[in-house]
């Protein structure tokens, strides 16, 4: 195992800050019309979360948060947007975005189980 990697499997261990380090790897839920329209039909909810977590990461930290069972999730990066200020030229941060499919008669409340 990579240094990398062996520093995100310390961060979504047990440790008492775990579950508030795992908070901040879920960035904000995407609310579109899309979005949805594939809750109501297939229990998908779509979230931006960090950009070096990887799918088994993401199923632990939904489950963890959300007290939830996770089917599958489904990942893509976006293409990165061009911002200019003035002069001044750059990008937006980069994100991954998660699609997360849930067990029959679940749901994701928006709020995190806090044990403390």
């Amino acid at each position: 195992m990579t240094n990398m990697q062996t520093n995100w499997q310390e961060i979504l261990t047990t440790s008492p800050s775990a579950v508030n380090k795992m908070v901040d790897l879920v960035k904000y839920p995407v609310i579109t019309q899309k979005t949805y329209i594939a809750l109501f039909k297939n229990r998908q909810y779509t979230f931006d979360v960090d950009l070096r977590l990887t799918k088994p990461q993401i199923k632990k930290v939904f489950e963890t948060l959300f007290n939830v069972n996770v089917i599958s999730v489904n990942t893509h990066i976006p293409p990165r947007q061009k911002i200019r200020v003035g002069l001044a030229q750059g990008f937006r941060p980069r994100y991954k975005r998660a699609i997360i499919t849930l067990k029959e008669g679940q749901s994701i409340n928006y709020s995190y189980k806090n044990e403390n």
